[in-house]
């Protein structure tokens, strides 16, 4: 029974660790924060077979990669996944149900509750033949203080698992989920669990028709998952979640977490062949029960007599090989180091892993302690005396913000960014990154010897046992850092540089022309951050575009899971550096999220966490403006982790409903049919939301900012953005063609508009409520806009869609991750659209096929 344990994703500016332990059949996983399952493409790693997955903390820092995780592994035929964390797990998933939801397989959430007082031998977490899994909950000092008596220690009691209800089950009708408490309030949010991952159906039954062939009785007719019947009050508030410690705000210190011990088997030990030989010991059953550690009487022939021998199995077996440990800690600040102490040294169970006793290593063998460490841990002589106190000879693999480089994680795409450098760097900017760590980790006195700092491609096999290597696989797929630490500049093809020159030699030709007069708002900033749709590709992530309005502010069109990820490369993370992403972050004042689909809008749980580790905090508040859904669920997630909600400084999240600001200004909302609100709860007061709205537009200089409803699969609203200076933006979101863009939208300035799908598959587009490529720009020739960005790009397409090779009339250009534009500098993309298509044919990856043919049939959208 071979098995490993690896790193997936490392700390760094767009992903957080995640680490996996992996056996022939099996695979568990360790955190899984934004960008997972972005990072499984990227390596070509496989997610399948995955069982569980371990939270040390329900923050969206651990776990904001979750919801696209659970759909892509459900697409992957994984038919049940466990989903272990500390509380606030269960109402964090019953928040994410209106996006959430897969019939192909179910989840078991299980939440481990946290508890400072138990005895010294421990109830497994999780176990089953592959590991044994314990959780050693972790309090910050000032929210758990360490009793006296080193008997008690901080210890998990045995986590709660409720038998799959009926969506009859435990809820009265009349009842509102809101007001449910205690174990009814868990019993309801399971429920809502149960009902985003119901028991699959049996296969359906194969019927002959007339001509003799086989058909499905049953089965969906296209890729969009339509919901069973959720129970009632699916779509209303949750039951309030009531930490029994302080809740997840900006402050790390406030924060329990958990760690974890993972215990590999106990492998037993050889058959002695010649040895059970020499005892005469028959072949078959017998040495078989021997092999299950049990004892055989049989008779043998000693000389002229038969005798009775007893063997037992120590005498046939050799020793079994004692069980290798994994360890994943997670101390997020200094305040933690107490409380992880006390576990290991007030525990007789715990105090073994530590442990140099003969007697204590032959229970159990410390292979690799992983390290997820806050600000200021690791150089806390408490911390490196407590790592000190491991066996010498097991890995410490570290992950530490100050100590670790921040490499680009995504090298496919940075490496294009990289090639199209030099056909406009002003355009084509390479991610921000630094290989050099903000400190050094040897400058760190007294250290265990075998530290080695996280990276995405570190793999320790326990069984059989190697030392810490780097995979061949991911390092052969990067071509993007040793192209940019080469000491001469990246070579292209003849062809490519021909190309390159021409395109060059046609803008410069515009450029040179005296005639030339700019439109309005020329130096508006457009900044595509992800022009993918449903699921992110090695190339592209899934879809947001940032807005910049000089000398006023920022507007971040649609926030799906990587956003944050997509700006921190673009604008980088030094604070002492010009126009940094905190910088950008600091002056965004409204951020529109179209419609529930995941992949638009769940980057935003980050975003605003990482608004709240400003400093110096915001001045002015940023207003979320979105449908009532998007708002419930960030509101339920806030009872979880504190988003900036309700600051009272009036700085901090302002809610603004996108039905209140429809273009032809209601007075009210429609109280029935698809656009109808679907709730009352206070903050979704119309005359507030057109309130806030007004100050959203003084603030940005806007002389309107107009919702338009558009024709999409779920309820979904596009955009009208028009400024005071005469320059105007229009949104499209996801759409089939609408006349209301059309007619809301006259005369813009640039329209951004959804091209899902090529050309020849119109009829796709249609059944999935999408547009192609001709649709969209058709949609903008009647407009009558002045530019068109054609984005979110189906998977199908990683680079260009075919249909996008071709030029068209007019300023219509295809958007690309992390291309720095302007509505003044964005016609030159239409020139240089041939050498852009050359390069990514130079680089075309014979393996990208497989990997798009993969992704390319699942995705984000749920019909509800």
């Amino acid at each position: 029974m071979n098995w490993s344990t690896s790193v997936l994703t490392t700390v760094s500016s767009d992903t957080e660790p995640s680490i996996i332990v992996t056996f022939d059949k099996a695979k568990y996983m360790f955190n899984a924060g934004e960008n997972s399952g972005r990072a499984f493409l990227q390596s070509k790693r496989n997610w399948r077979k995955t069982r569980g997955i371990f939270f040390t903390d329900v923050g969206s820092q651990r776990t904001g990669g979750l919801p696209g995780l659970l759909m892509t592994f459900a697409d992957a035929t994984i038919n049940k996944i466990n989903v272990f964390g500390p509380p606030g797990l269960l109402h964090l998933m019953a928040a994410m149900r209106l996006y959430t939801y897969r019939d192909t397989m179910t989840v078991e959430p299980i939440e481990i509750p946290l508890r400072t007082q138990m005895s010294g031998n421990p109830t497994p977490t999780f176990k089953d033949n592959n590991i044994t899994v314990y959780s050693i909950p972790v309090f910050p000092t000032t929210d758990a203080p360490m009793p006296e008596n080193t008997d008690s220690i901080l210890e998990t009691i045995t986590p709660k698992t409720l038998k799959r209800k009926r969506q009859s089950e435990g809820f009265e009708a009349t009842q509102s989920p809101e007001t449910l408490e205690g174990e009814a309030a868990d019993d309801w949010r399971r429920l809502l669990v149960q009902t985003m991952f119901p028991e699959p159906e049996k296969p359906a039954k194969k019927q002959r028709t007339s001509q003799g062939q086989s058909e499905e009785t049953s089965g969906y007719k296209d890729e969009y998952r339509r919901r069973r019947k959720a129970p009632q009050g699916f779509y209303k508030q949750l039951p309030q979640f009531v930490s029994p410690h302080s809740r997840r705000d900006s402050d790390p210190s406030l924060t329990p977490t958990l760690s974890y011990i993972i215990a590999g088997p106990r492998v037993r030990g050889k058959f002695d062949a010649e040895r059970a030989e020499l005892l005469k010991i028959p072949s078959g059953p017998l040495r078989s029960r021997l092999t299950k550690g049990q004892t055989i009487t049989f008779k043998v022939k000693e000389g002229d007599a038969m005798v009775e021998r007893t063997v037992t199995p120590e005498e046939i077996i050799g020793p079994s090989e004692v069980p290798q440990v994994v360890i994943v800690l997670d101390v997020p600040s200094v305040s933690h180091i107490p409380s992880l102490v006390t576990s290991f040294t007030g525990s007789p169970f715990y105090a073994k892993f530590r442990s140099h006793r003969t007697e204590d290593m032959a229970d159990y063998k410390i292979r690799t302690v992983f390290h997820i460490c806050g600000e200021g841990v690791l150089e806390d002589e408490r911390y490196t005396a407590f790592m000190n106190g491991f066996d010498p000879q097991c890995h410490h693999v570290i992950s530490s913000r100050e100590h670790c480089p921040d490499p680009v994680t995504f090298t496919s795409a940075a490496f294009q960014q990289l090639r199209l450098q030099s056909l406009d760097p002003e355009i084509f900017a390479v991610p921000k990154y630094f290989l050099q760590p903000t400190k050094d980790i040897k400058a760190i006195p007294d250290m265990p010897e075998r530290c080695h700092l996280m990276t995405s491609s570190s793999t320790i096999h326990l069984r059989p046992p190697t030392e810490l290597i780097q995979e061949d696989t991911v390092q052969d797929l990067d071509l993007f850092h040793p192209a940019v630490s080469a000491s001469t500049p990246i070579t292209l093809p003849s062809i490519t540089k021909n190309k390159y020159a021409e395109a060059q030699a046609a803008v410069k030709a515009i450029e040179s022309d005296a005639s030339r007069t700019l439109c309005n708002g020329a130096d508006i900033g457009v900044y595509p951050l992800g022009t993918g749709s449903a699921v992110p590709s090695k190339y592209r992530n899934v879809s947001s575009t940032l807005i910049t309005i000089p000398g006023f502010g920022n507007i971040l069109l649609d926030a799906g899971e990587g956003t944050w990820g997509q700006l921190a490369r673009l604008f980088g993370t030094d604070k002492a550096a010009p126009n940094n992403v905190w910088d950008v972050l600091r002056n965004t004042k409204c951020i529109f999220a179209s419609h529930i689909h995941g992949d638009h809008h769940m980057g935003l749980s980050t975003i605003l966490r990482k608004r709240l580790t400003l400093d110096p905090p915001p001045t002015s508040p940023l207003y979320l403006v979105s449908i009532r859904s998007v708002h419930l669920s960030l509101r339920e997630v806030s009872e979880v982790q504190n988003l900036g909600f309700d600051n009272p400084s009036g700085d901090g999240v302002i809610a603004v409903m996108s039905e209140a600001l429809h273009w032809k200004d209601p007075a009210t909302y429609p109280d029935s049919g698809r656009w109808m609100l679907g709730g009352r709860e206070p903050w979704t007061d119309i005359d507030e939301s057109k309130r806030h709205a007004k100050d959203l537009c003084a603030a940005l200089n806007l002389k309107s900012f107009r919702t338009i409803d558009v024709r999409h699969r779920t309820t979904c609203y596009g955009l009208d953005i028009k400024s005071l200076d005469g320059w105007s933006i229009v949104f499209s979101a996801d759409t089939t063609p609408a006349d209301a863009l059309v007619y809301a939208g006259q005369g813009a300035t640039l329209l951004i508009h959804e091209a899902t799908m090529a050309d020849d598959q119109e009829e796709l587009a249609s059944a999935k409520a999408h547009s192609t490529h001709s649709q969209a720009v058709g949609i903008g020739k009647r407009m009558r806009a002045e530019n068109i960005l054609l984005t979110h790009f189906s998977a199908r397409y990683p680079k260009l869609p075919s249909s996008g090779a071709r030029q068209q009339e007019g300023v219509v250009v295809h958007a690309f991750d992390h291309a720095s534009l302007t509505i003044g500098n964005m016609w030159k993309l239409k020139h240089y659209l041939p050498a852009v298509v050359q390069s990514l044919k130079d680089t075309e990856d014979e393996d990208d096929q497989e990997a798009d043919d993969a992704i390319a049939h699942s995705g984000m959208d749920v019909s509800l």
